[in-house]
């Protein structure tokens, strides 16, 4: 069962991830998007300068089922990063920086074990569909993701002044995705919102001690099965 999102948000580029064994790799198309080149070519390029720089843990040649099978060049973090550093364009320093903050964050978040399988376990009956049998859905996980960064950074009951792009800019989902899932935290009592007149949280209060309580009667287990789904 994989916890890895389809796609993680790079600024305003949406990315496809590829899930290899738990963990999140890019394919030569997607990075060149992130990096603003206008195909694939460029990213092949750079790599084949570089290739005694890689290794096979940084970039492998598959085939993808999205691509019709045919071979395709993918990278993990650390070969996305080796791309990023020897990428030219403006957008390439940003990038880097993405890759260690959001598509790295991941790696860890993939696991039976990772801190993100209580969190998941809230969306148990608030929403339909906890996760599909080919793992959980963006939504379960979208309200994982912004839980764990809450949790990480706000005191209890205290009020914090969070934008939308900011809390998607860490966590790797676009800033609708946000608005969305705050909205319904709201409903569920789990965190309070004081909305501005652009209707954009002007800041957010988490009740972290309400949510961490729930966790005790929500948690879900990597043996639960899909009775879950309505």
């Amino acid at each position: 069962m994989s916890l890895l999102p389809t796609t993680l948000s790079f600024g305003e580029t949406t990315l496809a991830i590829i899930d290899r064994h738990g963990e999140p790799w890019l394919s030569a198309r997607e990075l060149a998007r992130a990096l603003g080149y206008q195909d694939e070519s460029a990213v092949l390029r750079i790599y084949s300068r570089n290739a005694d720089e890689f290794t096979s843990g940084m970039t492998l040649t598959v085939k993808l089922t999205v691509n019709a099978g045919r071979p395709e060049r993918v990278f993990s973090t650390r070969g996305c990063y080796a791309i990023g550093f020897f990428a030219k364009t403006d957008r390439a320093k940003a990038f880097r920086r993405w890759v260690l903050d959001v598509l790295e964050a991941h790696i860890s978040g993939s696991g039976t074990d990772c801190r993100l399988m209580p969190l998941l376990g809230l969306t148990r009956k608030r929403w339909g569909q906890v996760y599909t049998p080919h793992g959980f859905n963006s939504v379960s996980l979208n309200t994982a993701l912004v839980l764990d960064y809450l949790l990480e950074r706000c005191d209890d009951g205290k009020w914090h002044s969070l934008s939308h792009r900011e809390i998607g800019g860490t966590v790797g989902i676009s800033h609708t995705s946000v608005r969305n899932v705050l909205v319904r935290l709201d409903e569920w009592g789990l965190i309070s919102r004081e909305l501005s007149g652009t209707q954009r949280p002007a800041r957010l209060r988490v009740h972290s001690r309400k949510i961490r309580q729930q966790l005790k009667h929500g948690s879900l287990s990597a043996d639960d099965s899909l009775p879950w789904l309505h």
